[in-house]
């Protein structure tokens, strides 16, 4: 199947959608913007500071002994 096809076969489908919730997702798929990994590498946390942090969690929950 050609693209040119497909496409055409996805616009048919998405006219006949009725659902919001579906129509919402779609939305949410045309309007995201592609992923910037070197944004996303800056932005996170090392190892260190995710195993700190899970420690800390697991260490404030209210455990029965």
């Amino acid at each position: 199947m050609s693209l040119a096809s497909e496409k055409s076969e996805i616009i048919k489908w998405i006219h006949t959608l009725e659902n919001p919730v579906v129509l919402d997702e779609l939305k949410k798929i045309r309007n995201k913007n592609a992923f910037d990994f070197g944004k996303e590498w800056k932005d996170g946390i090392t190892i260190s500071e995710a195993r700190k942090k899970t420690s800390d969690f697991i260490k404030s929950l209210d455990w029965k002994k």
